[in-house]
């Protein structure tokens, strides 16, 4: 009986050791771990990061004239929206090509492009040169007889100022029209223009035709027979020829001797209509009244 008491108290008053006995037991059967795996939870499966986006941007022409406009031609990937700054603004597509409107300076366009993995930014910078000026200048008629004018008519493009030289001077319109005036002689006329992106010269020559003096007229008369009072003519010395391009203005002259002589060709005139009158010349040094006037034209 005391046995039995015995292990009855043994089962009595140390429970805690049955406990950890059973608490070892398990651990050493590797159970521990399946404890522990009940309590906190797994951790394998963790998520990969998402990739950057890439853009690719380009211009072309990559410098334009003062003016002019250039291409914009992009595109991207892994990303979900792409936004302009800079040169241009707004949401744009993802990969595109687009015109931009005309360039006054130089511009630096920007485009990024976002996703789940970031942003990327990329930028191009266009070149604007400043234009050089144009200048058109023309004659007409650029081939005109001595005593013509002609008129002078130019144009310029990208200029503020313009300068006359050569045949005239003096600053002129950025565009115009202008007589040069009776000309004698061959002309040359230069206009050059001035801007931001230089100069630039236009020269015309207005050419000035002399008519070949080989221009010929006979002339004949009948010679008088009496003085202005009605006696005998018994004096003469011989007879002077006038003429000229207008009958009132006959400036040149020739003079024919001989009383007897009655005809003279004149020589060296120059294409138009000539007026011809003779006088008769006394031994004394008077002079008759012309005769009546006659013309030709060559």
């Amino acid at each position: 009986m005391e046995l039995e008491k015995r292990r009855y108290r043994s089962k009595r008053f140390i429970p805690g050791l049955a406990a950890l006995a059973l608490l070892a037991t398990l651990s050493a059967c590797g159970d521990s771990a399946n404890v522990a795996s009940s309590t906190t939870g797994s951790t394998s499966g963790a998520s990969t990061s998402a990739p950057k986006p890439t853009v690719s941007f380009q211009s072309n022409p990559t410098s334009v004239a003062l003016g002019q406009s250039t291409v914009l031609d992009w595109n991207s990937s892994n990303a979900q929206t792409c936004t302009a700054s800079g040169g241009w603004s707004g949401s744009q597509a993802l990969s595109g090509m687009l015109s931009t409107s005309p360039l006054t300076a130089t511009t630096s366009f920007t485009l990024t492009c976002t996703g789940s993995g970031g942003s990327t930014a990329q930028s191009v910078s266009v070149t604007v040169a400043d234009a050089a000026p144009t200048v058109t200048l023309t004659a007409s008629p650029a081939t005109l007889s001595s005593g013509s004018a002609a008129v002078l008519t130019w144009s310029s493009t990208n200029a503020t100022a313009c300068s006359a030289s050569g045949a005239w001077t003096g600053s002129e319109n950025l565009s115009g029209s202008e007589s040069t005036g009776p000309l004698k002689a061959s002309s040359t006329y230069t206009l050059t223009c001035t801007g931001v992106g230089g100069s630039s010269a236009q020269t015309v020559t207005v050419a000035v035709t002399t008519a070949a003096n080989n221009g010929t007229a006979s002339l004949s008369w009948t010679a008088p027979t009496e003085d202005t009072d009605g006696g005998p003519l018994t004096a003469l010395n011989g007879y002077t020829v006038y003429y000229g391009t207008s009958p009132s203005a006959l400036t040149q002259s020739a003079i024919v001797g001989g009383a007897t002589t009655t005809s003279y060709t004149v020589t060296g005139l120059a294409a138009g209509t000539w007026y011809f009158a003779v006088a008769a010349d006394a031994l004394d040094g008077t002079q008759s009244a012309l005769s009546n006037i006659a013309s030709k034209t060559l």
